[in-house]
């Protein structure tokens, strides 16, 4: 009998840590868009921002909670009882609030940052999660910089805000340091130690690690990851919220994992958050990069325009788009098969001579041009078919100069 996969809750962290990305500033009305957004996709939390931080922080907290219904939104907060107060009166209207507070554990945050001992790092924990408790029942803490704190001292903060009452414990890779498989031990030794534990993943990419890193935690017990849209945050990034919800879903049985996540709202929301951050993302960035469902190498169209899934592991429309943006480019490396139905198209079925020729023109040309554009294309088929207007200027004139040594 097949066991059930494992659902995974997400810490969606775009509208906090998203927006520390250099560069990034959200107006309330943009954070207020991007959160109903992602509660709309079924996003378990909203980390919306440090209340702490400014009045204008609390207010936009504050807004999202009063107005965002069905998801629950967070405050992170510093181990000082004004920090979380404040983040208190920031999410105390909402209807699922949530307190989050961290604190600094390995011995260089320790030292230069906090200028404290262990002992005193671990009772701030304890303390500021009592605290927290006294406001609502939902209180998470996170322990920064985890992948660089001694491993019994790991424990020892767990044990303490555990013995308060936390919800969920954060392991976090706050400096993308960690390797898939440390990262997956450090969860699974505190899972170990701790099985009442609830973990959170938090990754940072600073090495390109951060999705794996938060698939390893997860398969090692965790049961929440921490996750950005369009892998936005700090520095390099945070583990981005498309890729590991497309990992997830893509390969559920090989995990045992799932989500409870609409996958159809992914691109529409990475495209809100990159017009309204200004960052777009990479054209050859997984799940929502332009190039996700473009094809531009010839033996690669053909098995597409065949069977689409012989190089796509998802469907566009599994993610938001439609058939329709899956695309073929035709470059210097494509064949018949991508031109012939770029042609088509355009409304032009060429038969097979007249593809061959046309194919013949578009290589010569891509060796004057980087890129084919759709009069391009036209002339093409035009002269291929023998009927080209005189109002087109002759891609025989454009094909003899791309031959022209020096030209």
């Amino acid at each position: 009998m097949a066991t059930e996969p494992r659902i995974i809750k997400f810490f969606e962290t775009t509208l906090r840590d998203g927006e520390q990305t250099p560069g990034v500033n959200y107006f309330p009305e943009e954070k207020l868009a991007i959160a109903q957004a992602l509660a709309d996709m079924g996003f378990d939390t909203l980390d919306c921002g440090f209340a702490a931080s400014s009045p204008a922080e609390m207010e936009c907290i504050r807004l999202i909670a009063s107005k965002v219904r069905n998801a629950e939104i967070c405050s992170i907060a510093r181990t000082h009882a004004a920090d979380i107060e404040r983040a208190w009166e920031a999410v105390k209207d909402a209807e699922y609030p949530v307190i989050h507070p961290f604190v600094s554990t390995s011995p260089l945050h320790r030292q230069v940052k906090l200028g404290k001992t262990r002992d005193e790092v671990r009772e701030m924990a304890r303390v500021a999660v009592a605290q927290a408790r006294g406001y609502t029942e939902n209180v998470d803490f996170a322990l920064e910089d985890s992948t660089r704190t001694e491993h019994d001292f790991i424990l020892e903060v767990c044990e303490a805000v555990l013995e308060e009452g936390v919800r969920f414990i954060a392991i976090c890779d706050t400096v993308g340091f960690a390797l898939p498989w440390e990262f997956g031990k450090l969860v699974a030794d505190v899972k170990r130690e701790f099985p009442q534990a609830r973990i959170s993943a938090h990754c940072h990419d600073d090495l390109g690690q951060a999705v794996a890193n938060a698939l390893e935690g997860l398969r090692n017990g965790a049961e929440r990851v921490d996750t950005c849209i369009n892998g936005l945050g700090e520095r390099a990034g945070n583990a981005a919220t498309e890729d590991v919800v497309m990992a997830i879903r893509t390969r559920t049985t090989d995990l045992g994992l799932d989500v409870r996540v609409d996958t159809t709202g992914i691109v529409p929301v990475s495209r809100l958050v990159a017009k309204l951050s200004g960052m777009q993302p990479q054209w050859t960035k997984s799940v929502v990069g332009a190039n996700a469902f473009a094809h531009g190498g010839g033996i690669h169209q053909d098995g597409v325009l065949k069977d689409a899934r012989t190089y796509e592991i998802m469907t566009p429309e599994s993610i938001g788009l439609t058939a329709a943006d899956r695309r073929m480019h035709m470059g210097k490396l494509s064949g018949r098969a991508a031109l012939g139905a770029q042609m088509r198209e355009l409304g032009y079925e060429l038969e097979k001579e007249q593809l061959n020729r046309a194919f013949d023109m578009a290589k010569l040309l891509l060796g004057k041009k980087k890129v084919l554009e759709e009069l391009d294309m036209r002339y093409i088929a035009e002269t291929a078919v023998g009927r080209t207007e005189v109002t087109m200027v002759s891609v025989e004139t454009i094909i003899a100069s791309a031959e022209t040594p020096g030209s």
